[in-house]
C-alpha cells in the first residue's frame, strides 16, 4: 500500500533513552497483540530479548530463542549471498545472461543474474498472483521456474525495479546448476556451517513438527506448502542462529562482494543499515537489520499476521541507539460535525495524497493505491484499524480551517501540507 511507504521513509527522530524499549513493546503488544521473539545485539552481547504470545495458540507452547520460524522473505539475502560466493568461487559472473546457464529463458537472452538480485528482472511478481499455482500444493523447482519463464514479463529487463519473488526462484534453480549440488546442501556448506546456523533448515513441504504455527488475531492459519517459495522464502531459522549470522556477517567470514547482495538500504536519523523483511500470508512477519557504523542487531521473528514490522524494527532499533519521536506540535482540527470535500495535501518529497469525509467517515486516498478508511480516536486523531500502529492527525491554521496532516509512527513521523 503505497502510504505505508510515506509512513516509513525519510523521516526524522530526536534523543530518547534505551530504558524506554520495554516500555514501547509493551505498548505494541496492547495494541495488536504480539506473538513471536524479538531481540537487540550491541557491541557482541544482546542487550534485550523478549518473547510474546506462543508457538502454537492451540497448546499453548512457549516461545523461546530456539523456536523456528520461517524466515519468508528474509530467505533471499541467503540466496543471494549463495550466488555471491559461487561468483567469488569464479563459477559465474552477475552480469551472464541467464540463459547461459537455464534453457527456459533462451528467448530472453538480455536477463542477467544482476537483474535478478536487484529485482529489475521484468519477470512476475510470484506466480500465486495469477493463481498458476497454489501456495498449498507441491511444486518441483524445475516446473516452477518453466512456469515463471512462460509467464507475461511486466517489463523490460533492467528496465525498471519490481519486487519480485520469481527472481530468487530461479537463483535457487541457478545456484542448483552452476553448483552441481542442490540449493540446501550448498547453502549448508558455504552459509550456514560456516556461520554456526546448526538449527537452520530449507522447509521443502509444510515444515516440521517444531516450525511455530502462524496465526491471526490467536487463530491458527492453514499453512502453506514451502516449495511454492523455494529460494524466495523457504529458509526457516532462529532468533540464537539469526543472531549468530549476523555475528559472522559482521566479521566478514563471506567476504565483501556477498556481503552487498540481496539486502535493503536505510536510514535512521543518519544512521545506515541494511535489512530484509518478510511477510506470509499463512501468518508471519520476520525482519533481520544490520547498522553499518555501530555494532548493533535488531532480529524480529512473529508468527501473526503483522504488516508493520518494520515500525517494530524501528523501535527498537530507536531505543538501543537513543532515540525518540519528534512529533510536530500545532492545532489540532477536528472534522466532527464538519464536511470536508476532496483536499490534496503533498509531502516534502513531492508525493502527494487527498483527504475526503464521506457518510461520516475519513478517507485517505493516496495519488495510487486503495483508500484508507480512518477510525476517530480522540480529538482530530485517527487510527487505520489494519495498521494500529500509526495514528493520523489533523492541524487546522490560525483562522480554523484545515491546513495539515500527519502520520505518526512509533519513531517516524512524516507531514503533509494542504495544496488546494
Amino acid at each position: 500500500m503505497k502510504v505505508l511507504l510515506f509512513m516509513l521513509l525519510g523521516l526524522a527522530v530526536a534523543g530518547g533513552a534505551w530504558s524506554q524499549s520495554y516500555e514501547a513493546l509493551e505498548h505494541v503488544d496492547r495494541l495488536v497483540d504480539l506473538s513471536g521473539i524479538v531481540m537487540v545485539a550491541d557491541t557482541g552481547e544482546v542487550v534485550y530479548q523478549k518473547s510474546f504470545g506462543f508457538a502454537d495458540h492451540q497448546s499453548k507452547k512457549a516461545i523461546d530463542e530456539h523456536t523456528l520460524f520461517p524466515l519468508a522473505s528474509l530467505t533471499k539475502p541467503f540466496t543471494a549471498m549463495a550466488i555471491g560466493i559461487l561468483q567469488e568461487q569464479g563459477r559465474l559472473n552477475l552480469d551472464d545472461p541467464i540463459a547461459e546457464y537455464l534453457v527456459q529463458f533462451a528467448s530472453n537472452p538480455t536477463l542477467t543474474i544482476r537483474h535478478l538480485i536487484e529485482h529489475r528482472s521484468g519477470l512476475i511478481r510470484d506466480l500465486t498472483d495469477q493463481r498458476v499455482i497454489s501456495p498449498y500444493e507441491l511444486i518441483e523447482l524445475e516446473d516452477l521456474v518453466d512456469a515463471i519463464a512462460k509467464a507475461p514479463m511486466r517489463s523490460k529487463a533492467g528496465s525498471t525495479y519490481q519486487y519480485s519473488n520469481a527472481n530468487y526462484q530461479v537463483l535457487a534453480r541457478l545456484v542448483e546448476e552452476v553448483a552441481d549440488q542442490s540449493y540446501e546442501s550448498y547453502l549448508k556448506e558455504y552459509i550456514l556451517q560456516p556461520a554456526g546456523m546448526a538449527a537452520t533448515c530449507v522447509l521443502e513441504d509444510f515444515g516440521p513438527p517444531e516450525l511455530a504455527k502462524g496465526h491471526a488475531h490467536g487463530n491458527l492459519l492453514a499453512g502453506y506448502h514451502f516449495s511454492h517459495a523455494y529460494g524466495s522464502g523457504n529458509l526457516a531459522s532462529t532468533v540464537s542462529d539469526l543472531y549468530a549470522f549476523a555475528k559472522a556477517w559482521k566479521a566478514g567470514v563471506f567476504g565483501v562482494p556477498s556481503k552487498l547482495l540481496g539486502w535493503m538500504h536505510g536510514s535512521l536519523q543518519g544512521r545506515a543499515y541494511r535489512e530484509h523483511t518478510g511477510h506470509l500470508g499463512s501468518g508471519y512477519a520476520t525482519c533481520l537489520r544490520f547498522f553499518e557504523d555501530e555494532d548493533l542487531v535488531v532480529i524480529v521473528l512473529l508468527n501473526t499476521q503483522f504488516p508493520d514490522v518494520l515500525e517494530l524494527v524501528d523501535t527498537l532499533s530507536a531505543e538501543a541507539l537513543g532515540l525518540s519521536i519528534n512529533h510536530t506540535d500545532g492545532r489540532e482540527w477536528d472534522p466532527v460535525g464538519s464536511s470536508l470535500d476532496r483536499t490534496v495535501f503533498q509531502g516534502g518529497d513531492g508525493d502527494s495524497l487527498a483527504l475526503q469525509m464521506k457518510n461520516g467517515i475519513l478517507m485517505v486516498q493516496p495519488m495510487q493505491g486503495r483508500p484508507v478508511y480512518l477510525k476517530r480516536v480522540g480529538e482530530g486523531v485517527y487510527r487505520d484499524l489494519e495498521h494500529p500502529l500509526f495514528t493520523h492527525h489533523l492541524f487546522a491554521d490560525e483562522s480554523g480551517s484545515l491546513s495539515a496532516y500527519e502520520i505518526r509512527g512509533l519513531v517516524r513521523s512524516t507531514r503533509y501540507e494542504r495544496v488546494f
